[in-house]
């Protein structure tokens, strides 16, 4: 089986990557040339065509003879400066992988898994929860806006190519275990760490902490911005009604089993799935274990914005499929710990 998978250098296509790979399934990426993990990636056995989701000629090059397609990739931006990216990126790149796809679909049956993300609701604002699939989508960012346009072509292409099968995955946030203790880590980084929360608010503008205009951008950074240290302090903040915030965070590993849940069984053609957690974390529960495990200090601070409060379902997947998260976040941290641990005593 010959499979391409876009993102392979990421953390979800490259853990995907390598469980297709233990199926004994060969695997396809296409990487830009000056990707960091490109090296990495193709030591790990899976085969790498370099150029740009945007280029329609390589994305044949990196499509051809495949049987099935987990299009993963995608640029994650909320700075207004970065539009232009994210279209060529997440809308013209899968429309170029459906445009592929559906060619190769003229000889032969195809799957085709597309992600997509819970900005498309948005879950943190939603009018109701836990957030089902049937939603409305009313994304509040550009990123979420180039999904809602990924889903519709994923779904026009499902309904008009008879040989392509398509679903749809819908993601919460991902971590792998190592980067939850880690203060520069992809997301923990502004989710549960002061200085990564300020230096993200400053570099995305108004898109984390429920901040909606520059005004309450700048009372967050006052407040934040005195707490900021050089060992890193994890944050525990509450809304303005004194209410901590919750986190919805699944382990790269559960949304990898999803992906392959989904491409598995024919009940997941034509639809569309949240692969959440069971029940969303609050952060006056998490942040002191994860402070306790690490030996890493917490500051409290109330901020005057609605943070907005995550809670995505995945009962259809659950149901459907048999869709099982199996790692919590306080497994994931007892995990990177002991781990942390053993590195340390084998130096």
């Amino acid at each position: 089986m010959q499979v391409f998978v876009s993102g392979a250098t990421g953390r979800v296509g490259g853990t995907l990557a390598r469980a297709l790979m233990a199926r004994g399934w060969k695997v396809r990426t296409l990487a830009l040339p000056n990707d960091r993990q490109l090296d990495a990636t193709r030591q790990a056995g899976i085969e790498c065509v370099t150029g740009n989701l945007a280029d329609l000629a390589a994305v044949r090059e990196a499509m051809r003879d495949c049987d099935s397609v987990f299009h993963m990739a995608a640029v994650i931006s909320f700075q207004p400066l970065a539009r232009d990216l994210i279209w060529d990126a997440n809308v013209t790149g899968t429309y170029n992988v459906l445009r592929v796809a559906a060619e190769l679909a003229q000889t032969r049956p195809l799957r085709l898994v597309f992600a997509s993300s819970d900005q498309v609701y948005p879950t943190r604002f939603a009018r109701y929860r836990p957030t089902d699939e049937l939603h409305p989508r009313e994304p509040y960012t550009f990123y979420g806006l180039s999904k809602v346009v990924g889903e519709d072509m994923v779904k026009f292409y499902g309904r008009s190519e008879e040989n392509l099968s398509t679903s749809i995955a819908v993601f919460s946030h991902i971590e792998a275990a190592h980067e939850l203790i880690d203060p520069h880590g992809e997301y923990s980084s502004a989710a549960f760490y002061v200085n990564g929360r300020v230096r993200s608010l400053k570099a995305a503008s108004t898109h984390h902490a429920g901040a909606t205009s520059q005004n309450e951008l700048r009372l967050i950074l006052d407040i934040l911005e005195p707490l900021m240290s050089d060992d890193e302090p994890l944050l525990l903040a509450y809304d303005q009604h004194g209410k901590p915030h919750t986190q919805e965070l699944v382990d790269v590993r559960d949304i990898v089993e999803g992906l392959l849940l989904i491409h598995d069984k024919s009940e997941a053609i034509g639809e569309t799935f949240n692969l959440a957690p069971a029940t969303p974390v609050s952060l006056a529960e998490f942040i002191p274990y994860l402070a306790k495990a690490t030996g890493r200090r917490y500051v409290e601070a109330k901020l005057p914005v609605e943070l907005g409060r995550t809670h995505g379902s995945a009962a259809k997947a659950r149901a459907l499929l048999g869709y099982q998260p199996r790692y919590s976040l306080f497994d994931m941290v007892d995990e990177a710990v002991a781990a942390q641990h053993a590195q340390k005593v084998a130096a």
